[in-house]
């Protein structure tokens, strides 16, 4: 497949070990003292080296579950190992298992009076019991290091607006200047205490104070906004509100759910509605950044804490879900999104979501049922028939990715900027399937919409100088593809065919070691550059680029055509092709 942005295998190991706790299996005596009896002993974790190396097995699976209990075994082998004993907890808490993790946050705190995670369970507990002074005690001895740091002051600040001290809360929000990073999450939740204090007027000019101007604000803030709306009996600017975003963002589907209970006459959601949901909040918040940075272990901790607060939030079960499918727990995944209630705002997302775990978990037919369902459902929607053709691309089943993405283009009414993707994907599916005409046609809607797109530029140019068909257009379009993308060895690739196939074989010779240099494993790339070499007259370095790139697994239909070319070279060109 050519033009389409190509991505090496990715797997996340999730291991919260800090590397010093490899050595601490020889920390103490009964460290030193297991050993390996036989192979169902280390199978069933029997001796603390075994449990400890079971667990780590179990992380790399991403068993979050069965590694916790590995760990704490290992961990009560050895007492005394403060981090492994930190580690046993986390996991703990990671697998949600939060009565046992009180347990152990007491005896890790016992050990270590700094071990954040732990004092942060015990505020979690209290806050969720409503016991907002004994919240306060606990947040009160958070420091200011590490991912909890930026929240901490909210935190307190819920903590005192629990127990009635709304302005000592609404102070702690105050401090800093608009430059600190923090600065919107603090106006956030300020404006979350005043709504909660009743304080509706100064609640909603705190929130408009965070307006970027033109540029979307966040979800939860936009979400706080209409809800406030509402509250003040502006149930119209809410809709206005929300429709604008939806414009801007392309129709995301918790939004039309907050629409639409709106339009029904019911309140919105308030993602922070009072010291328990904006305590959640916050650790949410904190969850998916981490998420977005790849650290899922630590990110599916707080998220944990976040549904013990709020057990019942879709947003928070569909982070939980993303989170283990960042560590490859598929069947946890599945688990987390179906916790999200039909009556959510993130239920559809949580949908689809599901369908991409399926398939991660190889069960296509499962997932197609699914999106075929979804697609059924909501009419109105494209985002579960464009889920269903990647799915279809990406078993290379092209047929039938054509299908649900021109089923989705029916759908879309007038074309958005924001749609060149469909055209272009549909565009790849049925130049696959051998129906060229259709293929350029969704190509050029493709540029149409959205001119200078590397991926369909290059895309095409590159059909047409393989086709031999309007070289000069396909050359100045490579042109500006690798203007635009010029470290992408694809598309400089796709330049320097188009000047083979213009018989400028120097200037095909430049673009091709360049882009050799930038994707030395495509088989493709290579067996282009032996072509090249060979033009020029460069006949040994042509046959060990050809038989490098037999060496790198090119397609089936390639092998001949290379084998040919390293017995008899390249045969001279068509006159009449020039």
């Amino acid at each position: 497949m050519r033009g389409t942005p190509r991505r090496g295998p990715s797997r996340l190991v999730v291991l919260l070990l800090a590397a010093s706790l490899v050595s601490c299996t020889g920390g103490s005596p009964g460290w030193r003292e297991g050993g390996f009896a036989n192979a169902e002993e280390f199978g069933q974790g029997r001796s603390p080296a075994a449990a400890y190396l079971a667990g780590r097995h179990a992380l790399e699976l991403g068993r979050v579950e069965e590694a916790a209990r590995y760990f704490e075994r290992a961990s009560a082998a050895d007492p005394l190992n403060l981090e492994l004993r930190r580690q046993a907890f986390l996991l703990t808490v990671a697998a949600g298992e939060i009565d046992r993790g009180v347990a152990l946050a007491r005896q890790l705190l016992e050990l270590d009076g700094t071990a954040e995670e732990a004092r942060l369970l015990l505020a979690v507990v209290e806050a969720k019991a409503g016991r907002f002074q004994a919240m306060r005690e606990q947040v009160a001895r958070l420091g200011g290091r590490g991912p909890l740091g930026g929240i901490a002051p909210a935190l307190r600040a819920w903590a005192r607006a629990g127990t009635g001290d709304l302005d000592a809360a609404l102070e702690l929000l105050e401090r800093g200047g608009r430059d600190d990073p923090f600065a919107l999450l603090r106006g956030y939740h300020r404006a979350m205490i005043l709504a909660y204090g009743g304080r509706l007027g100064e609640a909603r000019a705190a929130l408009a104070a965070l307006d970027r101007g033109d540029e979307p604000v966040p979800l939860r803030l936009l979400f706080a906004q209409a809800a406030l709306d509402v509250r003040a009996g502006e149930r119209e600017r809410a809709l206005v509100r929300l429709d604008a975003y939806r414009k801007r963002a392309g129709d995301p589907a918790s939004v039309v759910a907050v629409r639409e209970r709106i339009a029904r006459g019911e309140e919105g959601w308030l993602p922070a509605a009072d010291p328990a949901s904006g305590a959640a909040d916050l650790l949410l918040g904190l969850a998916e950044l981490l998420r977005e940075q790849r650290v899922g272990a630590q990110a599916l901790v707080y998220a944990r804490l976040a549904a013990h607060l709020t057990p019942e939030a879709g947003d928070v079960w569909l982070a939980i879900g993303r989170i283990a499918q960042l560590q490859d727990d598929h069947a946890g995944a599945i688990r987390a999104y179906e916790r999200v209630a039909e009556t959510s705002p993130f239920h559809w997302e949580a949908q689809l979501a599901k369908a991409s775990a399926l398939k991660d978990q190889d069960r296509d037919e499962d997932a197609i049922a699914l999106l075929r369902e979804l697609a059924r459902r909501r009419p109105e929607r494209i985002d579960a028939l464009v889920q269903l053709g990647d799915l279809f691309r990406a078993e290379e089943r092209f047929a039938e990715a054509g299908e649900a993405y021109g089923e989705a283009i029916a759908r879309l009414g007038e074309p958005q900027r924001q749609h060149w993707r469909l055209f272009y994907v549909r565009g790849i599916a049925l130049e696959r399937t051998k129906r060229w005409p259709e293929a350029e046609a969704a190509f050029l809607k493709a540029l149409e919409l959205q001119p200078d797109q590397p991926f369909v530029l290059n895309y095409l140019g590159y059909s047409w100088v393989e086709q031999g068909t309007n070289l000069e257009r396909a050359k100045a379009m490579l042109h500006r593809a690798v203007e635009l993308r010029p470290q992408d060895g694809f598309i400089v690739d796709s330049l320097g065919w188009a000047y083979f196939k213009l018989g400028e074989y120097d200037k095909a010779v430049e673009y091709l070691e360049r882009a050799v240099e930038l994707e030395p494993g495509d088989p493709t790339i290579n067996d282009h550059l032996g072509d090249a070499y060979w033009r020029v007259g460069r006949h040994r370095e042509a046959r060990f680029q050809w038989q490098r790139a037999l060496g790198l697994k090119p397609e089936e239909d390639a092998l001949a055509a290379i084998n040919e070319k390293l017995e008899k070279g390249l045969p001279e060109p068509d006159a009449r092709r020039g």
